[in-house]
C-alpha cells in the first residue's frame, strides 16, 4: 500500500503540474496577443488617487502623472485626502495641475479606502474611471491602454503593475511573488475565468461602479476594493479585460522590510477568504499541487521516486518565469527563480495564517 501511494504521488503531482502549467501559459499567451491597436481613441477618463499619509510619494507620483501622454483637455485627477496628519496636501497644493484637484474624505459612505475611492467617484466628471495608489508611478501610455480596452468593450479592465526591485532580500521576496500573482491575474482573464486584480492599475465605467452598487457588496473586509469588486463584476457577468502594452505599466515601490510585507499580505489575503467558492478551489488546487511538490523531497527517504515531482516542479518554475517575464520586462535571473519560488510557496502558507489571525486596516 505504501509503495503504491508513493507512485502514486510521482505520477499525480506531476501529471498535474504539467496540466495546469499549460493551462496557465496558454491563458497568458491569449492576453499577450491582444496588443494596442495603431490608433487611439481619446476617451474622457477621470483618475482617482486615494491618499494618506503618502508625503514620501507625492513628488514621485506627480512626475510620473505629468509624463502622460494624454490631451489634459481628456483627462482629469481626483486626489482623495483621508485625513493625512502629514505634508501630503501642502505638497499636492504646491504642485496642482490646471485638471488636478483634491478633495477631502469626509461623511464616507464605505470605511477606508473603498470610502476614500467612492468620494473620488461622486466628485469626477468623466465617465471613464481608472483608479491607482499614491505610491505609484503610471508610464506614459496608461491611459491610453485604458481608454483602448473600454472602447473595445470591456467593462472593467487592469493591468500590470509591477513593484521596483532592490537588492534587499525582502524587495526581491515581494516583487516575485507580486510578479508570480500577476501571471495568474493574466492566465485567469485569458482563461475565461478572472478572480482578482490590484487597484493600483484598474478602471471602469462610471455606469459599471453604479450598477455594482459601489462597493457596498464588497464590505466583508476593509480591502477589497479590487479583488472583491471583480468578484462582484463576475457575478454580473461583465466583461473583464487587461492591458500589457508597452509604457502602460504602473510602477509601484516593493516592501522595504519584513513586518511591511507581512502587514500587506495578511490584509490582501483576507479578502481571498470571500472569493467566490470556484475561484477558491482553483486556487486552493493549483497551490496544493505546487507546495505538495516542493514539500515532496522531504519524505525522499520513505522513497527515491519522490525526487520527480520536485525536480518537474523546479524545471517548470523556471520555464514559466522565464517565459512570461519577457513580456512583463522583469529581470529574474534563473538562480534567483531557484530560490524565490520555494520562499514565495512558503510565505503563501504563513501569510494565509496572518491573513486569519491579524486584524485588517489601511495605513
Amino acid at each position: 500500500m505504501k509503495n503504491f501511494f508513493m507512485i502514486l504521488l510521482t505520477i499525480f503531482l506531476p501529471f498535474c503540474l504539467v496540466l495546469l502549467t499549460f493551462l496557465i501559459l496558454f491563458g497568458i499567451r491569449r492576453v499577450f496577443q491582444q496588443t494596442l491597436e495603431t490608433t487611439t481613441s481619446f476617451q474622457n477618463i477621470s483618475v482617482i488617487i486615494p491618499f494618506k499619509n503618502e508625503q514620501e510619494n507625492i513628488s514621485d507620483l506627480l512626475n510620473a502623472l505629468n509624463k502622460l501622454d494624454y490631451p489634459s483637455d481628456k483627462y482629469e485627477v481626483v486626489f482623495v485626502d483621508d485625513n493625512s496628519s502629514d505634508d501630503s496636501m501642502k505638497l499636492l497644493h504646491q504642485n496642482l495641475m490646471n485638471n488636478y484637484k483634491v478633495v477631502l474624505s469626509s461623511d464616507k459612505k464605505y470605511p477606508g479606502k473603498k470610502g476614500a475611492i467612492d468620494i473620488g467617484i461622486k466628485n469626477s466628471k468623466f465617465d471613464i474611471i481608472a483608479i491607482t495608489d499614491a505610491d505609484c508611478e503610471p508610464e506614459l501610455n496608461w491611459l491610453k491602454s485604458i481608454s483602448n480596452k473600454i472602447v473595445d468593450g470591456n467593462e472593467v479592465v487592469f493591468g500590470y503593475s509591477p513593484l521596483k526591485k532592490e537588492n534587499s532580500l525582502i524587495s526581491k521576496i515581494s516583487s516575485f511573488e507580486n510578479f508570480r500573482n500577476y501571471i495568474l491575474y493574466f492566465s485567469s482573464v485569458g482563461l475565461g475565468i478572472p478572480y482578482s486584480a490590484t487597484s493600483r492599475s484598474i478602471a471602469f465605467r462610471k455606469e459599471v461602479y453604479y450598477r455594482l452598487n459601489g462597493y457596498s457588496r464588497t464590505l466583508e473586509t476593509l480591502s477589497g476594493d479590487d479583488d472583491l469588486f471583480i468578484r462582484e463584476a463576475v457575478k454580473q457577468k461583465l466583461k473583464i479585460g487587461t492591458f500589457i502594452n508597452e509604457n502602460s505599466f504602473v510602477y509601484s515601490k516593493a516592501s522595504k522590510s519584513f513586518k511591511e510585507y507581512f502587514n500587506r499580505k495578511s490584509r490582501h489575503l483576507k479578502t481571498s477568504h470571500h472569493y467566490i467558492l470556484k475561484h477558491k478551489m482553483m486556487l486552493a488546487f493549483w497551490h496544493s499541487v505546487n507546495i505538495f511538490s516542493l514539500y515532496s523531497i522531504v519524505l525522499i527517504p520513505f522513497s527515491n521516486l519522490l525526487l520527480f515531482p520536485f525536480f518537474i516542479k523546479i524545471i517548470l518554475d523556471i520555464v514559466t518565469a522565464q517565459t512570461v517575464q519577457t513580456k512583463l520586462t522583469s529581470d529574474f535571473s534563473w538562480y534567483e527563480i531557484l530560490y524565490l519560488q520555494p520562499v514565495y510557496e512558503t510565505f503563501l502558507i504563513v501569510n494565509f495564517i496572518g491573513s486569519v489571525i491579524r486584524k485588517d486596516k489601511w495605513k
